[in-house]
């Protein structure tokens, strides 16, 4: 899937936080959001990014923007527990 906010750098820091949680890279599916920048009135590239966990349906929706700090919130969730426990460490 081509992403027009999320880079190929963002992506494998996704999957290396999920394998060291445990997981398994098909067990998560992102959907960007990439906001139009003449529609939004904003000048800067955001958007949001959708995490779906597969096993057991939960989302959660992060704020996009040039940092790196959706990644940041989604490990936090993901050590909290949020989007459950990978299979087999329950």
């Amino acid at each position: 899937m081509n992403y027009k906010l999320i880079t190929e750098h963002q992506l494998q820091k996704f999957h290396d936080l999920i394998q060291r949680q445990g997981w398994r890279a098909q067990d998560f599916e992102l959907q960007e959001d990439a906001f139009d920048p003449q529609k939004a009135e904003v000048e800067a590239a955001l958007g949001e990014v959708g995490v779906r966990c597969l096993a057991n349906q939960s989302v959660e929706v992060y704020p996009l923007d040039a940092g790196d700090e959706w990644l940041a919130l989604f490990s936090g969730d993901l050590q909290s527990g949020k989007f459950g426990r990978p299979r087999g460490t329950d």
